[in-house]
């Protein structure tokens, strides 16, 4: 976000038990930080509904660049999990190619990545691992494999009781220039064909041209959380907390929209992805 613009960031609601996490570099809140109560190594029950487990987040501070990123989770994982990832980095001298990796060696399937363009400059992207290996012994570690740059922001979370084909859909969405409102800003609809026990969604959505950067943003943080959305989080501190987390439960077939309040006349990135 060197274009003169501040970075936002991403807030993700969803219903949780036992959300954890503090933010890292960030200022991430959450509820609570314990585990699913699945003992470490085991696999995850069947026909349970998805819930978050845990949350991490990190980013670089102020104009620092940066490699390749890691992160680890504050607890081991449990076997069978979901894990699912949201990222950010600044594209002002061009677009990132972004992938992800970790101690475990699970396989991340990268659902979508969005590249906005001034005044923010800024993408966000997200993947998530289906059935992971767990942890045995020390937290999985989560690495960001992407090109030197900075302002970057890393949120990881690990989702328990989902299938072993777990991604229901996913959506993204750039609004450039929206005027500050209600219910405004949003990851466009994800179709859930049939009625789930129910099925979890997880959103972040992203000020680009807010708080501050080395050359002044907008001032403004992240949005609100919208109609039917609970917070989880706020975090990826450039100026202000510029991403919002939060989740929903889905029970019927229906088209489902994340979506947040803008604070005033910004850009944001937003995506989410439903989980069952």
């Amino acid at each position: 976000m060197r274009s003169g613009l501040g970075v936002g960031l991403l807030f993700v609601a969803f219903t949780l038990c036992g959300c954890g996490g503090d933010g890292g570099d960030g200022s991430a809140s959450g509820a609570g930080s314990g585990s699913s109560g699945s003992a470490p190594g085991s696999t995850s029950s069947a026909g349970k509904s998805p819930t978050l487990v845990q949350m991490n987040t990190y980013q670089t501070q102020n104009t620092d660049g940066e490699n390749n990123s890691t992160l680890s989770f504050k607890s081991v994982t449990t076997k069978g999990n979901a894990i699912w990832v949201a990222v950010t980095v600044a594209d002002y001298g061009g677009v990132h190619t972004i992938s992800i990796s970790d101690t475990q060696g699970n396989t991340y399937t990268q659902l979508d990545q969005q590249n906005d363009g001034p005044p923010g400059s800024q993408s966000v992207a997200h993947f998530y691992a289906a059935n992971i290996l767990g942890d045995a012994a020390a937290p999985d570690t989560i690495t960001v494999n992407w090109g030197y740059d900075d302002y970057k922001g890393i949120l990881i979370t690990e989702i328990a009781g989902v299938t072993t084909t777990p991604l229901v859909g996913n959506a993204s969405r750039i609004q450039d220039g929206l005027a500050a409102g209600t219910d405004n800003v949003t990851s466009g609809p994800i179709t859930v064909a049939s009625a789930k026990t129910p099925a979890l969604l997880l959103a972040v959505s992203m000020n680009t041209s807010g708080g501050s950067s080395d050359t002044g943003g907008s001032g403004y943080p992240g949005p609100a959380a919208g109609s039917g959305m609970t917070p989880v989080a706020t975090f990826w501190d450039w100026g202000q907390n510029l991403a919002t987390f939060v989740t929903a439960t889905v029970t019927d077939a229906e088209s489902i929209s994340s979506v947040f309040n803008a604070p005033d006349t910004d850009s944001f990135v937003t995506v989410a992805a439903v989980f069952d």
